[in-house]
């Protein structure tokens, strides 16, 4: 009884062995052992594939400060009525340390767009709204600014929804 109990624990002792460096194969294999490899895999799958690198107007006299979060200003925007397909100038300043998402909405708090995630130093020149627009203006629309830590989580930072007019013109 005492070799059966003892080649029963061998066993079992095996397989957990075998099972936990199979486990950590593959962990090591897909890159999560390492932060860096990790973060990088995991950054590109929320980036906006739109964004660009920045080549507009930006302050370039602005030291990088890594506790605060450079946020753009816009008194209006002029879109085109009845199209979706609209030129902008949005960016997430170079000297910043987190990511973007900028949401467009209405006075009455309607979705017309969102982006994905912003690198710093990138930008959008083109983006597609949700729907048309009217000819008119449009006051106290929102460009509502989210900002993510550049860490595997995306750990929410301050934000800002910045006020402007939509002059929406033919």
């Amino acid at each position: 009884m005492d070799k059966k109990i003892k080649t029963l624990l061998l066993v079992l002792l095996a397989v957990i062995l075998v099972g936990g460096g199979i486990f950590v194969g593959i962990r090591i294999g897909s890159g999560s052992g390492s932060g860096e490899e990790s973060q990088s895999a995991d950054a590109g799958a929320d980036l906006d594939e739109n964004a660009v690198a920045w080549t507009g107007e930006q302050e370039t006299d602005v030291e990088k400060n890594e506790d605060t979060i450079d946020i753009p200003g816009y008194g209006s925007l002029t879109l085109q009525a009845g199209e979706t397909e609209q030129s902008v100038n949005f960016y997430n300043p170079e000297q910043n340390t987190c990511y973007f998402r900028m949401t467009l909405l209405l006075p009455d708090g309607t979705q017309l767009w969102q982006s994905g995630l912003i690198e710093p130093g990138q930008g959008l020149y083109e983006i597609t709204l949700e729907q048309g627009l009217e000819a008119g203006e449009y006051e106290d629309a929102v460009l509502k600014y989210e900002c993510f830590a550049m860490d595997d989580d995306r750990t929410p930072l301050n934000g800002s929804e910045i006020k402007l007019t939509l002059n929406v013109i033919e």
